[in-house]
């Protein structure tokens, strides 16, 4: 059975979603099967899923993906490139995904590859360029794309402008690494409509970013208006997902699984920063260069206004030398009690393979997969128990469930579900 691979968020599924899935079909062939790796309990930005996993995992089923795997804790909110290694890691570990598609705004595979290889570890000439970059007092992002442009041209560098192509290239320094006996080809997309950072929904039904449903999403949650929540989303969100991505988003509110927002977060976050020593918040992932204790001077100074506490935290803190998505990344971490040291945290490679939800084509590449795969197959959080004396499977999988469960508190609900919840069968 043809079968490609997606490494996403769906976060929640949208238009674009639908329409990579249908493209890869067109081109592949409308029979192929479609495997997704989705982030988990957070996202890549550090940011929770608005959504549980499973609910999300059922969207995607909902529109056409077969078989969707966990993508374990320690790789969901990493940087890109750690991120984009864990992904293709356990899309080729399954061993039956051929093809890994992913977007981009470029759409240029074979641009992509030579930037990539341009970035790599093996360039001894870009890694000094970039290294003198870094020692003139610029940007991590700004020094990698200067470096790039003296070695490959301005051009080709400046596709690092824009964030889909920068996943991009990190999904092709991910698959040359591997070995080449077990290696997926790559296939890329042209991103459709708005940018991913983009705010606002398009008044002409074109296709809305996640961040702009998001943010519609917490308008309504905020909103003082009549009527029930779910009614004012269908107003609003219909036309921008799927049909049957927005049942299950109402499905899952109506339901009393609530969709949670990171300001949410806040009371956790805040009373850690507070109850921790300054000095003490270096130690953890994210948190070096002095990140720690400007949070730390932050989250002392009054706040008058019990909403939007994490929003004001974060206002406070972001800086050129500190964005946004690394502060909430390195919240994260703080939350987990990941450590900038933790060498199993940090470093090791995808050590399971946890699956989500399937349907009927799913099931058949579950059996194909238990022949093949390179890792345990995990379908249930007590799978785990079996390789307590392994430590390296056991510490990756108890980030997963702890971020079950901080998501859970902080949706007002029990500790546990990974052990309660089902896989979701379609």
């Amino acid at each position: 059975m043809k079968t490609f691979g997606i490494v996403a968020e769906y976060n929640p599924f949208h238009n674009g979603h639908a329409w990579q899935l249908s493209e890869a079909r067109r081109i592949l062939g409308s029979d192929c099967a479609a495997v997704a790796v989705m982030s988990g309990s957070f996202t890549q930005r550090g940011e929770p899923g608005i959504m549980n996993k499973w609910d999300r995992a059922a969207a995607a089923m909902a529109c056409g993906v077969d078989l969707v795997i966990e993508l374990p804790q320690v790789f969901a909110s990493a940087s890109a490139g750690r991120f984009a290694r864990g992904g293709v890691e356990l899309l080729a570990a399954t061993g039956i995904v051929q093809t890994i598609v992913f977007g981009s705004e470029s759409g240029q595979l074979e641009e992509l590859t030579d930037l990539a290889a341009v970035l790599s570890d093996e360039n001894d000439i870009y890694k000094q360029i970039f290294r003198d970059n870094l020692d003139q007092g610029l940007s991590w992002p700004a020094a990698r794309q200067k470096a790039a442009a003296q070695v490959i041209g301005p051009e080709i560098a400046s596709l690092l402008e824009q964030s889909n192509n920068i996943l991009a290239v990190e999904y092709l320094q991910a698959l040359a690494r591997l070995d080449s006996r077990r290696r997926p080809k790559a296939m890329t997309l042209p991103r459709q409509g708005r940018d991913y950072n983009d705010a606002a929904l398009p008044s002409d039904l074109s296709y809305a970013s996640a961040s702009a449903i998001r943010r519609e999403i917490s308008e309504q949650l905020g909103s003082n208006e009549s009527g029930a929540l779910e009614a004012r989303l269908v107003k609003t969100l219909s036309g921008h997902m799927p049909p049957s991505s927005l049942a299950v988003l109402l499905a899952s509110s109506s339901a009393g699984r609530r969709l949670i927002l990171p300001e949410d977060l806040a009371p956790q976050i805040l009373t850690q920063l507070r109850a921790t020593d300054p000095e003490l918040l270096d130690q953890y992932a994210h948190m070096q260069e002095g990140l720690g204790r400007r949070l730390a001077e932050a989250a002392r100074r009054p706040n008058k206004s019990a909403e939007g506490r994490l929003t004001a935290l974060l206002e406070q803190a972001d800086t050129r030398r500190f964005p946004r998505t690394r502060i909430q990344r390195a919240l994260i971490a703080m939350l987990m009690q990941i450590k900038a040291d933790d060498e199993i945290a940090m470093h090791s490679s995808a050590q399971y393979i946890r699956i989500l939800g399937f349907n009927k084509k799913g099931r058949h590449l579950l059996k194909l997969m238990r022949k093949y795969a390179s890792l345990p197959i995990i379908t249930r959080a007590s799978d785990f128990l079996e390789f307590g004396r392994d430590s390296q499977i056991m510490q990756q999988a108890s980030y997963d469930l702890l971020a079950t469960d901080i998501r859970a508190l902080a949706a007002g609900l029990a500790c546990g579900s990974d052990f309660d919840t089902e896989v979701v069968i379609s």
